[in-house]
């Protein structure tokens, strides 16, 4: 790159500035040889090449080091020269113009005529300090441009950073003016005026941010974020120059962004080699259609793994319909799943009903607790994989649907076919692509992920401030054996952020559920699953009440149908 060229106009000036003081010509020749600038006999070849003439040139070039030349043809360093005999010149001197450790180019002072050259000698010393002095100048200029246009890129790419931040980014100077604004900002206030203040109506605690209030241009923007002072030091005055950054959302965004942090909540990648190993499983699997049968324990996140195959796949855009064939009474599950035409039956739908599968229609299905499906219902699941076609109750005609299938179970399938609960056919065409969730208690290193994963979830859903975890409760949760999986893990971290009190900043053991209390050898991995669960439910019961509304969450809390919640408050009396 040859540098100088771009302060082609500061190089002559000083060119002519040497000229005149020494009164001698000068000449700039840049890194590919070229002049680039020139003064008397020299200036009418700028422009010219002078890699053929320019022996010594290439000297400082290589040495980097000012080479002096007072006795032109006789001097060491014109000994190799092939243009020697030519040579008119009576004094040279040639200094290098260094830029970052690299010589850009080389400034020279040529005299071709004796007595310029005895004038030279009387101050000679003081002469090379000053072409020194200018090569540096030069430099200097160069280093200069390129800083400047380093800053203006280095802007550049922040204000396109900035832009593509969700947040609203402003800066404000000492005066509350706006300096700066991203994208996101310009949208909500509109054209600025520099001259135009922001003034800051209110501001308090929010969760783990400042919920504020502020007006611009008589227009009131109510805000969830954070707000940051900087001081700088003005030395000529001794006085300070502050500025406010701003990154907030408005408050109608921000609850948007709490709705979908909640529909997103199930999403959250954990560590253990276990977990990792079915990520890429995922992975791989989700590119197609083949079916997808995923077992394990209650709780351990079955419904998650699939949510996370249809995101992943082609047919991601269509919907995500999950069947608990586990809490539909045996005599609606037919019409539930495959629809009904009108008049089907006493009692159906004048209007008829569209059923589960066809709800699906390019997506996906996801038919949770599929062991509990009637034999006669697993025969018609069969010819749905099998033909890809449904035909609802009291109808003739098939339909053709495009619906990914993906099964899930905490039973051994295997058993059940050798009591003669589940087709053996229905389950070989399920168990294409098995995936296996290990229970919470062999990959400990996921508990702690899911603990602060939920905290975080259940301070932002309850709108109080953040709270932070205490070891001990860290070693007791981490220490105990989790026979509800991570369903249970996630109730217990509710109990916790009910239990806690506003003013108390950190979870203690005094937080969670009594079973985490009791002695050594009462621990609760001696219970059986029926007795957590029934544990389990009396303390959601405890937390959200006994009315039908709150059934509906705890049944929801638990990952279960309504109907099965019943059932199972008639099994245990409660």
């Amino acid at each position: 790159m040859n540098f100088l060229n771009f302060i082609l106009s500061d190089v002559k000036k000083y060119s002519e500035v040497v000229s005149k003081v020494v009164n001698i010509d000068v000449e700039v020749m840049d890194s590919s040889f070229v002049r680039i600038a020139g003064t008397g006999n020299l200036e009418e070849k700028v422009g010219l090449s002078m890699r053929k003439e320019s022996h010594i040139y290439h000297q400082v070039l290589k040495y980097k080091k000012t080479i002096i030349i007072l006795n032109p043809r006789k001097d060491p360093h014109c000994s190799n020269c092939p243009n020697k005999s030519l040579c008119k010149e009576e004094l040279e001197i040639s200094t290098p113009i260094i830029y970052q450790d690299e010589v850009i180019g080389v400034i020279g002072l040529i005299c071709f005529e004796k007595n310029k050259k005895y004038d030279f000698f009387i101050k000679k010393d003081l002469y090379i300090q000053f072409l020194e002095q200018i090569a540096e100048f030069i430099s200097y200029k160069v280093y200069v441009y390129f800083s400047s246009l380093q800053l203006k890129r280095d802007n550049e790419i922040l204000n396109s950073i900035i832009d593509r931040v969700q947040d609203i980014i402003i800066l404000t100077n000492r005066k509350n003016q706006i300096e700066l604004i991203n994208k996101k900002g310009l949208n909500v206030l509109g054209k600025i005026d520099k001259n135009e203040k922001i003034v800051l109506k209110n501001s308090s605690s929010f969760l783990n941010q400042k919920e504020f209030n502020f007006l611009y241009s008589e227009k009131e923007i109510s805000a969830i974020g954070d707000i940051f002072n900087f001081s700088l030091e003005k030395l000529e005055k001794n006085e300070e120059l502050n500025k406010t950054l701003f990154v907030f959302k408005e408050i109608s965004e921000f609850k948007k962004y709490v709705l979908s942090f909640h529909e997103n909540s199930s999403i959250i990648l954990l560590e253990s080699p276990q977990m990792q190993d079915i990520y890429s499983r995922i992975s791989k699997v989700s590119k197609n259609d083949t079916s997808v049968i995923i077992t394990g324990e209650s709780g351990t996140g079955k419904e998650i793994i699939a949510r996370h195959i249809h995101n992943l796949s082609t047919y991601s855009k269509g919907p995500f319909i999950i069947v608990n064939c586990g809490a539909i009474p045996e005599s609606l599950i037919e019409s539930e799943l495959f629809g009904y035409t009108k008049g089907a039956f006493t009692g159906a739908d004048p209007k008829g009903k569209i059923g589960f599968f066809e709800k699906a229609n390019n997506g996906t299905i996801f038919l949770d607790e599929i062991g509990e499906l009637p034999l006669q219902i697993q025969v018609k699941l069969l010819r749905v994989l099998q033909d890809k076609t449904i035909t609802p109750i009291g109808s003739r005609t098939e339909k053709q649907i495009n619906v990914r299938i993906i099964a899930a179970t905490n039973k051994k399938l295997e058993e059940e076919i050798e009591k003669k609960n589940f087709r053996e056919d229905l389950f070989y065409r399920l168990n294409v692509f098995p995936i296996n969730i290990p229970p919470l208690r062999e990959r400990k290193k996921d508990i702690k992920i899911l603990i602060d994963f939920f905290v975080k979830k259940y301070y932002i859903s309850f709108q109080k401030e953040q709270k932070d975890i205490s070891e001990n409760v860290y070693k007791l949760l981490m220490d105990y054996s989790w026979p509800g999986n991570i369903r249970e893990l996630r109730n217990t971290i509710e109990y916790c952020m009910n239990m806690i009190e506003e003013n108390e900043t950190r979870i203690e053991p005094k937080h969670l559920p009594p079973k985490f209390l009791k002695n050594k050898e009462d621990l609760d991995d001696k219970k059986t699953l029926k007795e957590f669960e029934k544990e389990n439910i009396i303390n959601l019961i405890k937390i959200y009440g006994d009315n039908l509304e709150a059934k509906k969450i705890i049944a929801k809390s638990l990952g279960i149908g309504i109907a099965t919640l019943y059932r199972k408050l008639k099994k245990y009396n409660l």
